[in-house]
């Protein structure tokens, strides 16, 4: 199970347990759940399913969410909150919970004898319907809501749990479906019941882990009883496919397939459960619905990228359709496999493999592909899904197939004992260098660029030397190209993102500036190779170097400063010859001549601008204090795309500088919007609340940007004079502590600590901060007035 899947298992395990212990009466709020997994609060998508959760079920109980509440309680994830009490209140006004019935009770023509489980949203009863001489039926209650019922009716499958009748109690706000009983056990409480096994499994392991076994044994429990539990899982999976597949061709995809939506009933038969999320085939193009739903540790990529459609009321961008089940099949199975430690050849895991590809072309197209491939490889067939790489397995169902040709194989091998373990060992080298060809393909595949060029080298490494692999080493070489080109392509933009951020920072310290300007022509250098591999067009190259003059005339001294100058325009120049005419270019020299008004050079200005035109013109007008000129050009690439974070970014910055507080905090609060995770987006807008003298939202900024990042010692030094200004000088020293730990210059430093001294009328201890002050830098002028204030000298 990957990282992603195993987070989203103990979300959902998490979110049964505080709808038991609501339930039973204990309400705590999402945060106790959360400290039970500390991981998820470094993943907000995850963590906020629980709060969702708590919202619901205060819901039900018509309990009142207080107006910031959950600001105060989640500052870190404030868009994220907000976005989540919107979708509440689309959903329309409050209604009375729904009157879940207790065992015992009885619930229109059924005595409830026992409840057999219960989710977020619904109990499943064990009944007797007394009208029918109290045959056993599965009562499943749960809101008066979806159209579970009408696509069951639908659904008449050996291996689909069949509908009897559906129910609606308007006055208890509750649907029961009533649906036979088959006895057994989802596959989730089977694949808990062995994966403690000390003991190789068996297929009449899973048999035992039934509560009852039937009194006459069919041949669905005579296979079972027989088979190894490897090919039990296989034939279960084909027989949920075959389900699956008869599904689709109905227009209904299942899209929350997981091993507790799976019965084994108690004569081995395997049923699918639970079609309350089925929907039909979502299109690429059209609009997305109004709701989708899924268990995210289950759901194909393609599922994701809708639900978070669905979310931002956008379009469907890739088709959702059966393979998305096929997918979800994939990964329960292999998780079933690993649980309990069964065997997998080389066959089967290509198989899965294929069923759990990121991408659609990639993965079975059907279910009743996946179902053949199955069943193939339970007969000692070669597959058709999935090439037959190992020539081991192929001979080994080859001879499964063909037993009586043993003697004759062994009369082979006696023959080629010779040849025999050199070709072993390439075969065994040749088919761990295909997994890791493969895995790399699936980690480029995922933009995991770093693991796909390691695992392409170890490949490369395998292959290297072995006879008649021509063609698999073209494969890895050129993927392996591919993966080191995407890895220094991604390393380049994180750079120039970087650089973006930091070219309106104004405190970085002098060793910061000539590090950047070092790492910045170790780059510019290579720039004749990059543009060979990426092409003239690749805007992050003429971002680089455009950023990169800016640093080289910030890091030069005072008596450097015009040899950096020249260089910068020098480089200009050239930036135009590689790159083209371009208005950017123009005002970057204009600002480096000293001429705040320069036109731009190029022949014909482009009728349409683009964004990142203003925003290129409007960090040039920044960097040289037109700043009037900034905020215009940055209004014109915000109205253009306000989706793009560097224009609201520095459209903020630009604000703030202006003296218009408000609206700088509107476009950090963008800022935060599109980028949770960077922390500079909170620590301006912290920067904005305060010239708001909104202290307290300051303070939760800053506290969300530490938590990004405790390097980050501006936002330890603002969160000083925020906690000053509230007249909190304990907390303010604190801080301050916290910044020279996170490096902070020391001498501001010191300064800012004799600040506060005053402030705790220690001005014994602020005299000696000053002097500490003064002797790292002699020309601070603000730490000399200070002392004189004090009396020093």
């Amino acid at each position: 199970m990957t990282a992603v899947s195993s987070l989203s298992a103990r979300v959902e395990q998490l979110a049964d347990a505080m709808v038991a212990d609501w339930e039973g009466g204990t309400t705590h709020p999402a945060e106790q759940y959360l400290n039970r997994c500390p991981e998820l609060w470094q993943h907000p998508d995850a963590a906020l399913e629980l709060l969702a959760e708590e919202l619901t079920l205060r819901d039900e109980r018509g309990w009142p969410v207080a107006a910031g509440e959950l600001e105060a309680r989640f500052p870190q994830w404030q868009p994220q909150v907000q976005a989540l009490l919107e979708c509440q209140q689309i959903l329309g006004p409050r209604l009375s919970p729904p009157q879940f019935p207790q065992s015992g009770e009885t619930l229109g023509g059924f005595l409830l004898q026992s409840e057999l489980g219960r989710g977020a949203h619904g109990r499943v009863y064990l009944a007797s319907q007394s009208t029918l001489a109290d045959r056993p039926v599965v009562l499943k209650v749960s809101p008066i809501a979806g159209d579970e019922h009408l696509s069951l009716a639908r659904l008449q499958h050996t291996n689909i749990v069949p509908l009897y009748s559906a129910e609606d109690f308007p006055a208890k706000r509750l649907r029961a479906l009533c649906l036979p009983y088959f006895g057994g056990l989802t596959l989730a409480e089977i694949q808990s019941d062995l994966q403690d096994s000390a003991e190789p499994l068996a297929g009449r392991d899973l048999l035992n882990a039934l509560p009852s076994s039937p009194d006459q044994h069919g041949p669905t429990w005579s296979y079972l009883q027989e088979a190894s539990l490897t090919d039990a899982v296989c034939w279960i999976g084909a027989s949920l496919a075959d389900a699956l597949q008869y599904a689709h061709d109905r227009g209904i995809l299942h899209l929350d397939l997981k091993p507790s939506n799976v019965l084994i009933a108690a004569d081995g038969v395997p049923m699918l459960l639970d079609f309350h999320l089925a929907h039909p085939p979502l299109a690429a193009g059209s609009p997305a619905p109004t709701w989708l739903g899924g268990t995210r540790a289950y759901m194909a990529p393609e599922h994701c990228a809708a639900v978070e459609a669905v979310r931002s009321s956008g379009t469907i961008q890739t088709p959702v359709g059966p393979a998305a089940d096929v997918y979800s099949l994939g990964v329960m199975l292999r998780d079933f496999l690993r649980a309990t430690r069964c065997p997998v050849s080389h066959g089967l895991s290509d198989v899965l493999d294929r069923c759990t590809a990121p991408t659609l072309a990639n993965r079975y197209a059907h279910a009743a592909d996946l179902a053949a491939d199955l069943r193939r490889h339970l007969s000692d067939l070669p597959l058709k899904g999935v090439t037959n790489r190992s020539l081991i397995e192929s001979w080994g169902k080859w001879r499964r197939r063909r037993p009586y040709a043993l003697p004759l194989a062994f009369t082979l091998a006696a023959l080629l004992v010779g040849a025999g373990g050199v070709v072993i060992s390439s075969v065994r080298l040749s088919d761990r260098a295909a997994h890791a060809l493969a895995d790399g393909r699936g980690y480029l595949s995922q933009h995991r660029n770093a693991e796909a060029a390691e695992a392409l080298r170890g490949a490369e490494a395998m292959i290297e030397g072995l006879p008649f692999q021509a063609k698999v080493r073209s494969e890895i070489r050129e993927a392996r190209h591919a993966a080191d080109r995407a890895v220094v392509g991604e390393n380049l933009h994180a750079f120039v993102e970087k650089l973006r951020f930091l070219a309106v920072v104004d405190d970085l310290l002098p060793e910061q500036l000539r590090k950047i300007d070092r790492e910045c022509r170790t780059l510019w250098d290579q720039r004749e190779k990059l543009i060979a591999e990426f092409g003239r067009e690749n805007p992050d190259l003429l971002e680089l170097g455009i950023l990169a003059t800016a640093v080289r005339v910030r890091a030069a001294s005072p008596d450097q400063n015009a040899a950096a100058v020249a260089e910068s325009r020098s480089a200009l120049d050239e930036m135009e010859r590689l790159f083209g005419a371009t208005p950017v270019l123009d005002l970057e020299r204009a600002r480096y001549a000293g001429e705040p008004n320069m036109p731009p050079r190029t022949a014909k200005q482009p009728t349409a601008r683009t964004s990142w035109d203003h925003v290129w013109a409007g960090r040039s007008h920044l960097a040289a204090g037109r700043t009037d000129l900034a905020v215009r050009e940055f209004d014109a690439a915000v109205q253009l795309d306000p989706q793009l974070l560097w224009a609201n970014y520095y459209h903020g910055v630009a604000l703030l500088r202006a003296d218009r507080p408000a609206d700088a905090m509107a476009a950090f609060t963008a800022c935060v919007a599109l980028a949770p995770q960077a922390a500079w987006c909170r620590f301006n807008r912290a920067l904005a609340y305060g010239k708001l003298d909104r202290s307290d939202a300051a303070l939760a900024d800053l506290d969300a940007a530490i938590s990004l990042d405790v390097s980050m010692w501006s936002a330890h030094w603002e969160r000083a004079a925020v906690n000053l200004k509230l007249q909190r000088p304990k907390e303010a020293l604190a801080d301050l502590g916290r910044a020279t730990a996170a490096g902070a210059p020391p001498a501001d430093t010191h300064y800012r600590t004799a600040v506060v001294n005053v402030a705790l009328n220690d001005r014994a201890a602020a005299a000696a901060q000053l002097r500490e002050c003064l002797r790292l830098d002699s020309g601070h002028a603000a730490a000399n007035q200070l002392l004189q204030q004090l009396g020093g000298k």
